[in-house]
């Protein structure tokens, strides 16, 4: 297998352990859709592209089958997911009330100069389709959410947000792929939680989230921006 270089590099240097760093690398993978569903991940080539061993690689992905990001198949296996219909809805629904839950905690703390922030954030996401440049776009269309969802001050309930997001996000590359051939207008949703955070109305802003995460699971469905 092989994986962008940027997300596959290890610096050894850092402070940070070895098996966080490849941890990290491994999310980043799932996130950023640089895997697909149905896909193995061998240890060995992986352990080669992060040049490492393959325990601190085991470790990674055995913690991401904990997290459901992963599974273990009856071989051993360990692989991506295949994502039924069903799932994806799941998924999406137990999103739309978590993340709602967060804005809704967020509203009355997140600072001014933070949803100044979101509105660049809407802006880089625009200039990153434009350009076909979806490991950009993921990345900006993640701080836009979880800067909201940060401001709430919920770790556990982030915690799980995380997990979901990493559940989907091999889906949310694809999906976001074939929608950005289609017309619409694919912030029109952020705008609308931007404009409620500035209203500082916690229901608004609960219902403009919601609504965006079931726009996302259209978009992946069926290739379109709502």
């Amino acid at each position: 297998m092989t994986v962008t270089s940027s997300l596959t590099k290890i610096t050894r240097q850092t402070a940070e352990p070895l098996r966080d760093q490849i941890l990290q690398r491994c999310r980043l993978m799932l996130m950023g859709g640089h895997v697909v569903p149905g896909q193995k991940l061998p240890l060995r080539p992986l352990a080669e592209e992060f040049n490492t061993s393959l325990m601190p690689v085991r470790d990674a992905l055995n913690r991401l089958v904990a997290d459901g990001a992963l599974e273990l198949s009856s071989s051993r296996t360990i692989r991506v997911p295949k994502m039924s219909e069903e799932r994806l809805f799941e998924l999406h629904e137990i999103r739309r009330s978590l993340e709602g839950l967060a804005a809704e905690y967020a509203t009355p703390l997140l600072s001014n100069a933070a949803i100044d922030r979101l509105v660049q954030l809407i802006d880089e996401m625009a200039k990153a389709l434009k350009a076909e440049d979806y490991d950009r776009y993921i990345q900006s269309h993640y701080s836009f959410h979880f800067t909201i969802y940060a401001a709430a001050g919920r770790p556990t309930l982030m915690g799980i947000i995380d997990m979901l997001w990493l559940q989907v996000g091999p889906w949310f590359r694809q999906g976001i792929e074939r929608a950005n051939a289609m017309s619409g207008n694919p912030n029109a949703t952020h705008e609308k939680v931007v404009a409620a955070l500035r209203a500082r109305d916690p229901v608004a802003t609960r219902t403009s989230i919601e609504q965006d995460v079931f726009a996302g699971l259209e978009c992946l469905r069926k290739g379109s921006w709502q």
